[in-house]
């Protein structure tokens, strides 16, 4: 994926409104672009989480809870594996699951954790978002 394309995928992000070009260059050196095909798994429930979370750059994903239900449907833009890589025990916590042939954008926690307190703390929101979501 060219970094033209990972600029516009970052800037359709919420979690990544207001970095300045300094803050995008540097996620857009450090992202590993993935590629999957439907039904293909990117993250399963209780893995380790590596470290890493992910942007979907394209396609769609589910969200999928221990006993198979969907939680939710997600696309371009949105953002996967937060929980597992903030969760003291860096584990998956939701199996993701591709619709279509989807590609994301992935990053090491750490990476973000040394270039931008600000956007580790809209990750953390988001993570604790979510779970309050799932677990109501």
């Amino acid at each position: 994926m060219d970094s033209d394309v990972m600029q516009t995928a970052l800037k359709g992000c919420e979690l990544f409104e207001g970095l300045d070009e300094g803050q995008m260059d540097l996620l857009i050196m450090r992202a590993n672009s993935r590629e999957f095909s439907a039904g293909k798994t990117v993250y399963e429930r209780g893995e380790d989480s590596g470290g890493t979370f992910a942007l979907i750059s394209s396609g769609r994903i589910n969200v999928v809870a221990k006993d198979g239900f969907v939680l939710n449907e997600l696309g371009a833009g949105e953002i996967i594996g937060e929980v597992g890589v903030i969760s003291q025990h860096d584990k998956r916590t939701v199996t993701i699951t591709t619709i279509e042939p989807t590609e994301i954008l992935e990053w090491y926690i750490k990476d973000v954790e040394e270039g931008s307190p600000e956007l580790l703390q809209r990750l953390k929101d988001l993570a604790w978002k979510r779970m309050k979501y799932w677990n109501e």
